[in-house]
């Protein structure tokens, strides 16, 4: 019967492509080729998620060109998307073009991805090459680049050719226990290998009459010449240390891109030595819980150790590890939601570099108050602060875009929250300090005996080294490659300055916070919220003064600054024989005791037992006197903080002041190339040009930009 002989044919054969899904299902990843269709649905995830008003979904949301090595093997060029599984070198590169909700006209990307059905997902010479050649594209053209990492390291290999071929030379040709003196050719196989091999020749005595057939007998002598091999050439690609020239080319060309442009690396599955640090050194990388992030393999570690004491190669780099010390930005549970927290990372940050903002269209009105307050006193979660929450059935909406709001780094560092949102859906990165008590994870060694996990506490309100690093590293990402303007509330008591934190380099990586500060190219907010406060060396490191081009401090009515906490100067300042002389001169009691202490009505212990009396009331007093310093006003007066905004109206008075500042700069950008041979006369009447349809910034702004494009 026709459907008995379905039945008993033989299953079809696996085409080559589904052997390859097939090995990459095993690997728990994705084969490389069909990242471009995740893309696209990702794109269409983004678009399901964005307010109606951006609105029709253009009809084609991506386009992919693919990027090749050209036929002279050392440029790259674009062609239409080849065959899957047709690919000869184990590293892919496309030119997306994403029609996304914040550029909907397109915006391009270059994906790099490892291709781990070849050769294991090696770096080899041909691989470094496509992969630098596509990063200095990605650098040239300014647009974000992408890289999917699967990987086993640098390749290294062994000359195929001379493994056929070698002869031995022992030291004792009867008993070859005893030893190797070298390897060598016949005079055949030498000259057929070529360059392939390094040989010298050497005369060695004629012991059998076999060894007179296979070596080359000099006249007259019972000696034969070899040709000992010195050194092997290969005449194969990618055997050893070139491979390591190439992983040393694009660890450069990855840091350089990251100084200039959006990187961000994907761990979809292993990687291993050179892919682990081209992950790192894109800064942003977000890895999957079942893809290891390792220098070397969990086996290597236990020869060289002697001893099974690694498990697996997610007990060396897994999010445990990764998540915890800052190398990991997300983790993820698959490849599908990588891509999405991609484009939606993406979704921040300028299309190109020198682009304008990716502004969404206001879905949460700029206008509103901001009802979600700190609590006086109490712990509270700073997430709220940003993102709103629910109060007894009511919402509270916070400062930022309801729902805008991604975090990142979330498991390293806790006692700072970083990450992007959007005000008025202008894009921008945030830092704002948690004022609760954290937990830090500190794992143990299998390695180390003498170590145990154990978990330590950390303050709310202070910068510890991994949180003063974290702060440094956000602000760096924000500043390099994304380009956007950064918003910190501030709430710091100081820098945890006990032994182990200064021997932990706590004053290092404080110090970190003010150099990428320094080099700060966008608009910076720094503003003190409600019952907040930010003291010592803590303001020291975020005063304005940092980079007064750019950097603006604002105070809540009910902010504090100063440089000891109140309870601290009096300790110092307003000591007891102050207190004293306050009591003398405050109250009644006293004053008439030491006016009739004289006349012998009242005893000098009368006076000093009153005075033990009041201590207690009048110790308040003293610090209530030190907390009127620390005052919003007194910042005011002192030009510390451009003014007092309350905590209701931030919302809207910090984005008027973003978006000017960020319209200034963009006319300084236009000045300075105005200024250019032009009088001054036409230069005003070109940047006015420049400004957005519908802006009027005024002559004060535009002579502003002018006059700074002229000092720069």
């Amino acid at each position: 019967m026709p459907g008995q002989e379905r039945l008993l044919s033989p299953y079809p054969l696996l085409s080559l492509l589904d052997q390859k899904r097939l090995r990459c299902t095993q690997l728990l990843t994705t084969y490389a080729y069909d990242y471009i269709h995740m893309f696209e649905l990702a794109v269409q995830h983004e678009w399901d998620r964005a307010p109606d008003a951006c609105g029709t979904r253009p009809a084609k949301l991506l386009t992919a060109i693919e990027l090749q090595l050209a036929k002279d093997g050392t440029s790259i060029v674009e062609i239409e998307p080849s065959k899957p599984a047709t690919n000869k070198v184990g590293m892919l590169a496309w030119k997306l073009t994403m029609c996304t909700p914040e550029c909907p006209s397109g915006r391009d990307i270059v994906l790099i991805s490892n291709d781990i059905t070849f050769q294991n997902g090696t770096f080899g010479p041909l691989e470094d090459l496509v992969f630098e050649r596509a990063s200095a594209l990605a650098r040239a053209l300014g647009v974000p680049r992408i890289y999917m990492s699967a990987n086993s390291g640098a390749r290294f290999g062994l000359s195929e050719a001379v493994k056929r071929c070698f002869k031995v030379q022992w030291v004792d040709p009867y008993d070859p226990a005893r030893g190797v003196q070298y390897l060598w050719l016949s005079q055949k196989d030498k000259e057929s290998l070529g360059d392939a091999v390094v040989t010298e020749r050497v005369q060695v005595p004629v012991h059998s009459e076999a060894d007179e057939d296979e070596d080359e007998e000099l006249p007259g002598e019972q000696v034969a010449a070899h040709n000992k091999i010195v050194a092997i050439i290969g005449s194969e690609s990618g055997l050893g240390v070139e491979s390591l020239q190439g992983a040393s080319i694009i660890a450069a060309e990855t840091s350089v891109a990251n100084r200039r442009i959006f990187t961000l690396g994907y761990s979809t599955a292993r990687n291993i030595g050179i892919g682990s640090y081209v992950l790192r050194l894109g800064q942003r990388v977000v890895q999957h819980k079942e893809a290891p992030i390792i220098l070397t393999g969990f086996q290597a570690l236990n020869k060289l150790l002697g001893n099974n004491v690694y498990e697996s190669n997610l007990q060396l780099g897994g999010p445990e590890v990764m998540g915890n010390n800052g190398i990991s930005h997300l983790l993820v549970e698959s490849d599908q939601q990588a891509c999405n927290e991609i484009v939606h990372w993406l979704s921040f940050v300028p299309r190109a570099l020198g682009a304008p903002l990716p502004m969404l269209p206001e879905v949460d009105p700029i206008a509103r108050d901001v009802l979600a307050r700190p609590t006086q006193g109490a712990p509270y979660d700073p997430r709220n602060l940003l993102m709103g929450h629910q109060v007894d059935g009511v919402w509270r909406p916070g400062l930022l875009d309801r729902g805008s709001f991604c975090e990142t780094l979330s498991d390293w560092a806790k006692s700072v929250v970083v990450g992007r949102g959007r005000l008025g859906g202008m894009p921008l990165g945030v830092i704002v300090t948690e004022n609760r008590a954290t937990e830090k994870q500190i794992l143990a060694d299998p390695a180390n005996l003498d170590s145990k996990p154990a978990k330590q506490m950390q303050a709310g309100q202070v910068w510890f080294p991994d949180s003063a690093y974290k702060t440094a590293q956000a602000i760096q990402d924000f500043n390099k490659g994304e380009g956007l303007p950064l918003l910190v509330l501030a709430n710091w008591r100081g820098f945890s300055g006990g032994r182990k934190d200064m021997f932990e380099e706590v004053l290092k990586f404080g110090s970190f916070i003010v150099d990428q500060l320094t080099q700060f190219m966008q608009p910076i907010i720094v503003y003190i919220p409600p019952h907040c406060e930010i003291r010592g060396g803590a303001w020291v490191v975020i005063d304005s003064k940092i980079n007064p081009r750019y950097m603006d401090m604002y105070a809540a009515e009910d902010a504090r600054g100063g440089v000891l906490e109140p309870a601290g100067i009096s300790e110092i300042k307003f000591r007891r024989p102050d207190l004293v002389k306050t009591m003398h001169r405050i109250d009644q009691q006293l004053q008439w005791m030491k006016m009739n202490e004289a006349a012998g009505v009242v005893r000098q212990d009368d006076v000093t037992n009153r005075e033990t009396e009041l201590l207690a009331s009048y110790q308040p007093i003293s610090e209530l006197f030190c907390d009127l310093h620390d005052r919003p006003e007194r910042m005011l007066a002192k030009g510390v903080v451009r003014s007092i905004v309350p905590w209701a109206g931030c919302r809207h008075a910090f984005f008027n002041r973003l978006v000017r500042r960020v319209l200034e700069e963009s006319l300084v950008r236009t000045a300075r190339e105005a200024v250019e041979g032009l009088s001054y006369e036409d230069a005003l009447a070109q940047v006015h040009a420049s400004l957005p349809a519908g802006t009027n910034l005024g002559d004060d702004a535009v002579v502003h930009a002018l006059l700074k494009a002229r000092d720069a």
